[in-house]
């Protein structure tokens, strides 16, 4: 990431920014449904982030675009408005705010979420993202990578990771129609820069788990682009993310020792 020009306000509203592209590619097809749901969600996220606020002192963000979109893009089934209500909430409020907001959460708020509303509500059926928001994700990753936001060592790793995993498994390859919830999975949720490790060899080893955490689950739900597998593979993750770093670290800094005992 570029320093000196950049703050917590200023990366979130670059990743917000670079949302645009999916929600045109969720409008398009989808229509009033669509823009329904996102705009649900961030009323929601907002309105808990004005109370911690008001409460605690802690501080609003425009990533709450980034849940409801991550949520329209991966949770399409047919949800009530009470079921998006209630996952909306434990995810925003459990997975971010309880830690003092965007920027200090260690689990993604849109991942708490999904995965609230896989486990809670698993009845209400999911399909793979279609091949538009695999499209879309693609400018999405290029502006985040560009400035920085994204580590290409955790979205290359990720990748590499989940096409080696598949090949291993024998799977049948996937299509780009049933692979825009990895796509915008690994860019968004693998990618996001507060939950992944901080190291640059933790954030290889993390994007590799992610992506053969991703095929793994994948072929247990019955297809690679399964939106459980990306948002379950991305939360098994996210936890290991801070004993990855304290692994890195405490193996160089062995080998440091080593050189100098």
């Amino acid at each position: 990431m570029i320093r000196g020009v950049w703050s917590r306000d200023t990366i979130a509203w670059v990743i917000a920014a670079s949302l645009l592209p999916t929600v045109a590619a969720l409008l398009l097809p989808q229509g009033p449904p669509a823009a329904a749901r996102i705009a649900i969600g961030i009323a929601v996220i907002l309105g808990w982030q004005l109370v911690f606020r008001i409460a605690s002192g802690v501080p609003m963000s425009p990533t709450a675009v980034l849940g409801a979109v991550a949520v329209a893009v991966l949770a399409p089934g047919d949800l009530a408005v009470w079921q998006l209500i209630l996952a909306l909430t434990f995810g925003t409020v459990i997975g971010e705010l309880i830690f003092g907001g965007w920027g200090r959460n260690f689990l993604n708020g849109a991942v708490v979420t999904l995965a609230f509303l896989f486990v809670s509500f698993p009845q209400v059926a999911q399909s793979p993202a279609g091949s538009w928001i695999a499209l879309a994700s693609l400018p999405a990753a290029a502006m985040l990578l560009a400035t920085g936001i994204l580590s290409w060592r955790v979205l290359g790793s990720s990748v590499a990771a989940l096409a080696v995993t598949i090949i291993v498994l024998g799977a049948e390859t996937p299509s780009m129609a049933t692979m825009g919830g990895v796509a915008f999975g690994f860019v968004y949720l693998v990618g996001d820069p507060v939950s992944s490790p901080s190291t640059q060899a933790g954030r290889v080893l993390y994007g590799a788990l992610c992506g053969a955490l991703t095929a793994l689950l994948g072929q247990g739900y019955g297809a690679i682009g399964a939106p459980q597998a990306v948002v379950f593979a991305t939360l098994l993750a996210s936890i290991f993310a801070p004993l990855i770093d304290h692994g890195v670290i405490a193996f160089r800094t062995a080998l440091k020792r080593r050189r100098h005992g």
